[in-house]
């Protein structure tokens, strides 16, 4: 087992569990709308639209992950 192994399953699994939630929420929205057109856009949606985009949310969690192990290995070193 590497030492990337342990960071990398936490990281998957973090990604996968904000990806489940906003699939289940957006198929609760669809199976609730009683009209075949499209809703009008929500205020949330609208004034957090960036936020909402799940490719942020990786790049976020990438840069959290890559922070970590780049203070890792400066601790390491011991400078």
């Amino acid at each position: 087992m590497g030492m990337w192994l342990i960071p990398a399953l936490i990281a998957i699994t973090i990604i996968a569990v904000i990806s489940f939630v906003a699939t289940m929420r957006i198929a609760k929205m669809t199976s609730e709308r009683k009209s075949e057109k499209d809703t009008p856009i929500s205020g949330t949606v609208e004034e957090f639209a960036t936020m909402l985009n799940p490719i942020v949310w990786v790049y976020i969690v990438f840069l959290l992950f890559l922070g970590i192990m780049i203070f890792y290995y400066w601790s390491k070193i011991g400078y």
